[in-house]
C-alpha cells in the first residue's frame, strides 16, 4: 500500500534530521517505536531524535535508531507555570529542541500539545493528520503536511506509519517492523535473578499485570486468578509473576494470589526497562490494554490481552505472538471511562477463554 504524499510545497531531495513527537502515553509510546525501523529502511543514514514526556522517555533511551531523546515534562510545567523554575525549564526544553535543527518533524500524537511541541521544534515541514485523523483541532495550527488515513489504517501502529511514510513515497507493511526496548546486561541480570528466585522450576512461566487508568479496562481478581487456575489445571508446574505500578495495583496483586494459590508471586517494583527485562525473560504475558502490556509486546513477549472499553482492532499487539479478547457486547469499545454495564461487560468474558487464549501460544514454547 503506498504511502500518502505532502500536499503543500516541494520536498528537499533528501531529509537528514527528523524530530518523532509522540509524548505519551506508555502504551502509545511502545505501539509507536516501529517507526524508528520504518525510518531507517525508508531513508538509510537519517538521524532521529524523538520528543516525548519524560516519564516515558526511559522506553526509548538506549534505542540504536535513536540519535537523540528530547524528554519533555510539559505537565509539570503546565501545573507550576506561575514559578520561575517551571518557564525556565520550559525555555531550556525549546531550546532542547531547536539544536536539533530538523528538516522535519513528525506529530503522531494529533493533539495541541504535541502540536506545540512540533511548531517550537523549528522544522520547516510539519507533519502530521488531517482533519479526519486528529485528536484535537488545534493539532491542525501546528502542522503545515496533513497526511489523510486510507481505510485500512484502522490499526493505530498504521495510522502512525502513515504519517511517517508520507514524504518518502513508499510502501510500508508493520508485520515486517520490529519494535527495540533497548535493555542493559544489568537489566537482563536483574530480571533473570528475580525468576529464578521467585519461580524456581516453573514452567511455563507466566507475566500478568493486572492494573489500568481506567475502570473501564480493567477486570476483577477473580478473573484473573481464575484464569490463572485454569492455565495450572493444564501446566501443573506454572509459575505466574504479578507485576503492578501503584499501591492499588499491589493490593490487586495480593488479592489475585490469595485467589489462584499455587506458585504466584509479586514482583518487587521494578524500573521500566527491568521491566521489559523480565518480560522478555518470562516470555508471557496476560493483561488489560495498558502500557505494560505494549511494553511486553515491544520487548519480545507473547501477548494475551483484554478488551472492553477499547477496541482490540486497533490497539491490540499484533502478530501471530499476540492474542486479544474483546468483550461480545454491542457496545463494547465504547472508549467510556465510566460506564453503567461495567459489571456486565466484565462478566462477559470467561477466565477459561483468557487461559485457553495463552495456551495457544504455549504450545510448543513451554519453558
Amino acid at each position: 500500500m503506498g504511502a500518502a504524499r505532502p500536499g503543500a510545497g516541494p520536498l528537499p531531495p533528501r531529509l537528514r534530521r527528523v524530530l518523532v513527537v509522540k509524548l505519551s502515553a506508555l502504551g502509545d509510546v511502545a505501539h509507536a517505536l516501529p517507526v524508528i525501523e520504518f525510518l531507517a529502511k525508508a531513508a538509510p543514514g537519517i538521524e532521529v531524535d524523538w520528543a516525548v514526556d519524560r516519564r516515558f522517555a526511559p522506553l526509548l533511551e538506549g534505542n540504536p535508531g535513536l540519535r537523540r531523546v528530547v524528554p519533555l515534562d510539559i505537565r509539570r510545567w503546565k501545573r507550576k507555570w506561575s514559578t520561575a523554575d517551571a518557564r525556565r525549564e520550559a525555555l531550556a526544553g525549546v531550546r532542547q529542541l531547536r539544536q536539533g535543527r530538523y528538516d522535519a518533524a513528525f506529530d503522531i500524537q494529533g493533539n495541541a500539545k504535541s502540536g506545540l511541541v512540533t511548531r517550537l521544534s523549528g522544522a520547516p515541514l510539519r507533519f502530521g493528520f488531517d482533519r479526519g485523523g486528529v485528536r484535537e483541532l488545534p493539532n491542525l495550527l501546528f502542522t503545515n503536511r496533513k497526511v489523510a488515513l486510507l481505510p485500512g489504517d484502522r490499526h493505530i501502529v498504521r495510522k502512525y506509519l502513515r504519517v511517517v511514510s508520507a514524504p518518502f513515497g513508499v510502501t510500508f507493511d508493520p508485520r515486517e517492523l520490529r519494535p527495540t526496548v533497548a535493555t542493559s546486561a544489568a537489566d537482563a541480570s536483574t530480571a533473570a535473578r528475580i525468576v529464578s528466585e521467585l519461580l524456581p522450576g516453573a514452567s511455563p512461566r507466566v507475566a500478568l499485570h493486572a492494573g489500568s487508568t481506567w475502570e473501564t479496562k480493567r477486570m476483577d481478581p477473580a478473573f484473573w486468578a481464575g484464569a490463572v487456575r485454569s492455565l495450572r489445571a493444564r501446566f501443573p508446574d506454572l509459575g505466574v509473576l504479578l507485576s503492578w505500578g501503584s499501591g492499588r495495583e499491589r493490593r490487586e496483586a495480593e488479592e489475585i494470589r490469595a485467589l489462584a494459590e499455587g506458585t504466584v508471586e509479586i514482583l518487587p517494583r521494578l524500573s521500566l526497562k527491568q521491566l521489559a527485562a523480565l518480560y522478555r525473560e518470562v516470555g508471557h504475558v496476560m493483561a488489560p490494554d495498558t502500557g505494560p502490556l505494549h511494553v511486553a509486546a515491544a520487548a519480545g513477549a507473547k501477548t494475551v490481552s483484554v478488551f472492553r472499553a477499547t477496541d482490540g482492532n486497533r490497539n491490540a499487539p499484533c502478530g501471530p505472538g499476540h492474542r486479544f479478547l474483546q468483550a461480545p457486547l454491542p457496545c463494547t469499545a465504547c472508549l467510556l471511562k465510566h460506564c453503567p454495564r461495567d459489571a456486565e461487560c466484565r462478566a462477559s468474558i470467561p477466565p477459561a477463554a483468557a487461559a485457553e487464549a495463552l495456551c495457544s501460544l504455549m504450545a510448543g514454547s513451554a519453558r
